[in-house]
Protein backbone atom coordinates (compact mmCIF):
# COMPACT_ATOMS: atom_id res chain seq x y z
CA UNK A 1 0.00 0.00 0.00
CA UNK A 2 2.77 2.45 0.97
CA UNK A 3 4.77 1.54 -2.13
CA UNK A 4 1.72 2.14 -4.30
CA UNK A 5 1.11 5.56 -2.76
CA UNK A 6 4.75 6.57 -3.15
CA UNK A 7 4.74 5.40 -6.76
CA UNK A 8 1.52 7.28 -7.50
CA UNK A 9 2.93 10.43 -5.90
CA UNK A 10 6.14 10.21 -7.92
CA UNK A 11 4.16 9.66 -11.10
CA UNK A 12 2.00 12.69 -10.38
CA UNK A 13 5.09 14.82 -9.72
CA UNK A 14 6.65 13.74 -12.98
CA UNK A 15 3.43 14.31 -14.92
CA UNK A 16 3.46 17.90 -13.69
CA UNK A 17 6.95 18.46 -15.10
CA UNK A 18 6.72 17.14 -18.65
CA UNK A 19 7.27 20.05 -21.05
CA UNK A 20 7.50 20.64 -24.79
CA UNK A 21 8.61 23.92 -26.31
CA UNK A 22 9.04 25.78 -29.57
CA UNK A 23 11.08 28.95 -30.00
CA UNK A 24 12.60 31.24 -32.58
CA UNK A 25 15.43 33.69 -32.32
CA UNK A 26 18.76 35.03 -33.48
CA UNK A 27 21.87 32.96 -34.24
CA UNK A 28 25.13 34.90 -34.01
CA UNK A 29 28.14 32.84 -35.13
CA UNK A 30 31.52 34.16 -33.96
CA UNK A 31 34.58 32.74 -35.71
CA UNK A 32 36.58 35.63 -37.17
CA UNK A 33 39.61 34.30 -39.07
CA UNK A 34 42.54 35.96 -40.86
CA UNK A 35 44.67 33.76 -43.11
CA UNK A 36 46.59 33.41 -46.36
CA UNK A 37 45.94 31.11 -49.33
CA UNK A 38 48.76 30.78 -51.87
CA UNK A 39 50.20 34.08 -50.65
CA UNK A 40 46.94 36.07 -50.90
CA UNK A 41 45.37 37.55 -47.74
CA UNK A 42 41.80 36.72 -46.70
CA UNK A 43 39.46 37.05 -43.75
CA UNK A 44 36.22 35.21 -43.02
CA UNK A 45 33.37 35.86 -40.62
CA UNK A 46 29.72 34.96 -40.24
CA UNK A 47 26.66 37.17 -40.53
CA UNK A 48 23.92 37.05 -37.91
CA UNK A 49 20.99 34.87 -38.94
CA UNK A 50 17.83 33.25 -37.60
CA UNK A 51 17.23 30.15 -35.51
CA UNK A 52 14.27 27.82 -34.88
CA UNK A 53 14.13 25.17 -32.13
CA UNK A 54 11.71 22.50 -30.93
CA UNK A 55 12.31 20.33 -27.89
CA UNK A 56 11.09 18.79 -24.69
CA UNK A 57 11.96 18.07 -21.06
CA UNK A 58 11.77 14.80 -19.15
CA UNK A 59 11.80 15.08 -15.32
CA UNK A 60 14.49 13.25 -13.37
CA UNK A 61 14.31 14.97 -9.98
CA UNK A 62 12.22 17.83 -8.67
CA UNK A 63 14.84 20.41 -9.76
CA UNK A 64 16.53 18.52 -12.60
CA UNK A 65 15.30 17.53 -16.05
CA UNK A 66 16.78 15.95 -19.14
CA UNK A 67 16.25 18.19 -22.16
CA UNK A 68 16.47 17.31 -25.83
CA UNK A 69 16.07 19.70 -28.76
CA UNK A 70 16.46 20.04 -32.51
CA UNK A 71 17.42 23.36 -34.11
CA UNK A 72 17.83 24.81 -37.58
CA UNK A 73 19.73 28.03 -38.25
CA UNK A 74 20.85 30.09 -41.22
CA UNK A 75 23.94 32.31 -41.54
CA UNK A 76 26.10 33.69 -44.33
CA UNK A 77 29.85 33.09 -44.44
CA UNK A 78 31.46 36.34 -45.62
CA UNK A 79 34.94 35.97 -47.15
CA UNK A 80 36.99 39.13 -47.77
CA UNK A 81 40.07 39.23 -49.98
CA UNK A 82 42.63 41.99 -49.54
CA UNK A 83 44.63 44.02 -52.05
CA UNK A 84 47.38 43.92 -49.40
CA UNK A 85 47.44 42.83 -45.78
CA UNK A 86 45.20 45.70 -44.60
CA UNK A 87 43.10 47.02 -47.51
CA UNK A 88 39.89 45.05 -48.26
CA UNK A 89 39.14 44.47 -51.93
CA UNK A 90 36.03 42.33 -52.27
CA UNK A 91 33.53 40.48 -50.07
CA UNK A 92 31.64 37.36 -51.16
CA UNK A 93 28.82 35.92 -49.04
CA UNK A 94 28.20 32.16 -49.12
CA UNK A 95 24.89 30.90 -47.79
CA UNK A 96 25.32 28.50 -44.86
CA UNK A 97 22.59 26.54 -43.10
CA UNK A 98 22.90 24.45 -39.97
CA UNK A 99 21.18 21.77 -37.95
CA UNK A 100 21.79 20.92 -34.32
CA UNK A 101 20.74 18.16 -31.93
CA UNK A 102 21.30 19.04 -28.26
CA UNK A 103 21.08 16.89 -25.13
CA UNK A 104 21.16 18.92 -21.93
CA UNK A 105 20.80 18.77 -18.18
CA UNK A 106 18.29 21.41 -17.10
CA UNK A 107 18.60 22.56 -13.48
CA UNK A 108 15.64 24.68 -12.41
CA UNK A 109 13.76 25.91 -9.38
CA UNK A 110 11.58 23.25 -7.77
CA UNK A 111 8.57 25.56 -7.88
CA UNK A 112 7.84 28.72 -9.90
CA UNK A 113 8.82 31.92 -8.15
CA UNK A 114 5.87 34.29 -8.60
CA UNK A 115 5.02 32.48 -11.82
CA UNK A 116 8.60 32.41 -13.12
CA UNK A 117 10.80 29.29 -13.31
CA UNK A 118 14.49 30.17 -13.82
CA UNK A 119 16.83 27.50 -15.15
CA UNK A 120 20.41 26.75 -16.15
CA UNK A 121 21.44 24.27 -18.86
CA UNK A 122 24.61 22.45 -19.88
CA UNK A 123 25.01 19.70 -22.45
CA UNK A 124 26.34 18.28 -25.68
CA UNK A 125 25.65 19.22 -29.32
CA UNK A 126 25.86 17.47 -32.64
CA UNK A 127 26.20 20.26 -35.23
CA UNK A 128 25.86 20.04 -38.99
CA UNK A 129 27.08 22.97 -41.11
CA UNK A 130 26.37 22.85 -44.82
CA UNK A 131 26.33 25.27 -47.74
CA UNK A 132 23.00 26.20 -49.26
CA UNK A 133 22.50 25.34 -52.92
CA UNK A 134 23.23 28.97 -53.76
CA UNK A 135 26.34 29.04 -51.59
CA UNK A 136 27.68 25.84 -53.14
CA UNK A 137 27.02 27.13 -56.66
CA UNK A 138 28.75 30.43 -55.86
CA UNK A 139 31.87 28.63 -54.61
CA UNK A 140 32.09 26.78 -57.91
CA UNK A 141 31.36 29.72 -60.20
CA UNK A 142 33.20 32.58 -58.43
CA UNK A 143 35.55 30.48 -56.35
CA UNK A 144 36.38 30.27 -52.66
CA UNK A 145 39.51 31.92 -51.26
CA UNK A 146 40.48 32.80 -54.83
CA UNK A 147 40.28 29.22 -56.14
CA UNK A 148 37.64 28.68 -58.83
CA UNK A 149 35.60 25.49 -58.96
CA UNK A 150 35.71 24.91 -55.19
CA UNK A 151 33.30 22.27 -53.87
CA UNK A 152 31.99 23.04 -50.37
CA UNK A 153 30.65 20.07 -48.42
CA UNK A 154 28.71 19.30 -45.26
CA UNK A 155 30.79 19.47 -42.07
CA UNK A 156 29.69 17.74 -38.83
CA UNK A 157 31.09 18.92 -35.50
CA UNK A 158 30.55 17.73 -31.94
CA UNK A 159 30.37 20.53 -29.40
CA UNK A 160 28.84 21.61 -26.12
CA UNK A 161 26.57 24.37 -24.87
CA UNK A 162 25.63 26.23 -21.72
CA UNK A 163 23.17 28.94 -20.86
CA UNK A 164 19.94 29.68 -19.06
CA UNK A 165 16.60 31.37 -19.15
CA UNK A 166 13.12 31.75 -17.71
CA UNK A 167 9.76 30.09 -18.16
CA UNK A 168 7.12 32.71 -17.42
CA UNK A 169 3.71 31.23 -16.70
CA UNK A 170 0.71 32.56 -18.62
CA UNK A 171 -1.93 29.93 -17.96
CA UNK A 172 -2.08 26.59 -16.19
CA UNK A 173 -0.56 24.82 -19.20
CA UNK A 174 1.24 27.56 -21.13
CA UNK A 175 4.35 29.62 -20.47
CA UNK A 176 6.59 32.02 -22.36
CA UNK A 177 10.19 30.84 -22.71
CA UNK A 178 13.14 33.25 -22.85
CA UNK A 179 16.46 31.53 -23.49
CA UNK A 180 20.13 32.42 -24.09
CA UNK A 181 22.85 29.85 -24.93
CA UNK A 182 26.37 29.65 -26.21
CA UNK A 183 27.02 26.66 -28.50
CA UNK A 184 30.75 25.95 -28.88
CA UNK A 185 32.44 23.72 -31.43
CA UNK A 186 35.49 23.63 -33.69
CA UNK A 187 35.32 25.97 -36.67
CA UNK A 188 34.06 24.05 -39.74
CA UNK A 189 36.13 23.90 -42.94
CA UNK A 190 33.32 22.55 -45.19
CA UNK A 191 35.23 19.53 -46.39
CA UNK A 192 38.31 21.52 -47.42
CA UNK A 193 41.82 20.74 -46.16
CA UNK A 194 43.27 23.26 -43.72
CA UNK A 195 46.63 23.39 -45.49
CA UNK A 196 47.84 23.47 -49.09
CA UNK A 197 47.98 20.23 -51.05
CA UNK A 198 50.45 19.30 -53.78
CA UNK A 199 48.09 20.59 -56.49
CA UNK A 200 46.57 24.07 -56.80
CA UNK A 201 43.42 23.03 -54.97
CA UNK A 202 41.25 24.98 -52.57
CA UNK A 203 41.96 24.93 -48.86
CA UNK A 204 40.64 26.80 -45.84
CA UNK A 205 43.27 27.29 -43.10
CA UNK A 206 40.95 27.97 -40.16
CA UNK A 207 41.56 26.86 -36.58
CA UNK A 208 40.10 27.35 -33.13
CA UNK A 209 36.62 27.40 -31.71
CA UNK A 210 33.35 28.78 -33.03
CA UNK A 211 30.76 30.32 -30.71
CA UNK A 212 27.10 30.42 -31.71
CA UNK A 213 25.30 32.81 -29.36
CA UNK A 214 21.59 32.08 -29.65
CA UNK A 215 18.97 34.37 -28.11
CA UNK A 216 15.43 33.07 -28.47
CA UNK A 217 11.89 33.26 -27.18
CA UNK A 218 8.89 31.01 -27.59
CA UNK A 219 6.21 28.98 -25.85
CA UNK A 220 6.25 26.05 -23.43
CA UNK A 221 3.36 23.64 -22.99
CA UNK A 222 3.40 21.79 -19.68
CA UNK A 223 0.98 19.44 -18.00
CA UNK A 224 -0.76 19.55 -14.65
CA UNK A 225 0.81 22.78 -13.34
Amino acid sequence: MVVALVGAGAAALRAQDYRVFVEGGVSSLHAKQYYQVYGASFASTYRTGNSFTVGGEYPIFKSLSAEGSYSRFRNNLAVTDYVNSTTPNNVIGYGIQGQRISLDANAHSGKPIKGVRPYLVFGLDLNRFEPTSGGAALAQSRGFNGVAGTVLKTDDRIGYNFGGGFDIGITRMLAIKIDARDHISRTPSYGLPTSATSSFGAYYPVTGKMHDLVFSAGFVVHFGL
